[in-house]
């Protein structure tokens, strides 16, 4: 299983979409990472960035919810 931690909220929610675990961290200050995690992660990636095909509604529903989370952690730290 990979792990790796990333900023890039389209990026996390593509992931998300194909089924990775995410986990949204808050790293000090103003900057929220979020941990992804599971099999075949590198290869996930390199799908991102060669124009996948998604369910858009499905990707927008993961973009939210990361938008949720990182808002929530943000306002949490105040």
């Amino acid at each position: 299983m990979e792990q790796r931690e990333f900023t890039d909220t389209l990026l996390v929610s593509y992931l998300q979409t194909r089924g990775f675990s995410v986990f949204p961290k808050n790293n000090g200050g103003r900057l929220v990472i979020f941990i992804v995690s599971g099999k075949g992660l590198s290869e996930a990636i390199e799908g991102f960035y060669q124009n996948p095909s998604i369910p858009i509604l499905t990707f927008c529903e993961a973009y939210r919810s990361l938008r949720s989370a990182l808002f929530n952690l943000k306002g949490a730290r105040g």
